[in-house]
């Protein structure tokens, strides 16, 4: 799914404390690594409340809630598969 706007893809980093202390590297890895500079598109948003998770992210718009470390999984089931 793609944003309306842009034709891309969106993932919402959470940029609340716990989140930001946890924060890896994966997400620049990955976009990296399938060469998504062009194709997708990253944002910061503000806590969520979901800190047992964190660091968090949100795919949009398919709204998928999601940890950084199953990022492998939903760059292949929903961003790499379009």
């Amino acid at each position: 799914m793609k944003d309306p706007k842009n034709n891309k893809p969106v993932i919402y980093q959470c940029n609340g404390v716990n989140c930001r202390k946890k924060k890896g590297k994966r997400l620049d890895y990955y976009i990296k690594k399938y060469n998504l500079k062009d194709k997708i598109e990253v944002d910061k948003m503000d806590c969520n409340d979901r800190c047992q998770q964190a660091p968090v992210l949100h795919l949009h718009p398919s709204d998928i809630w999601f940890s950084e470390k199953d990022l492998g999984t939903i760059f292949k089931r929903y961003i790499l598969n379009k």
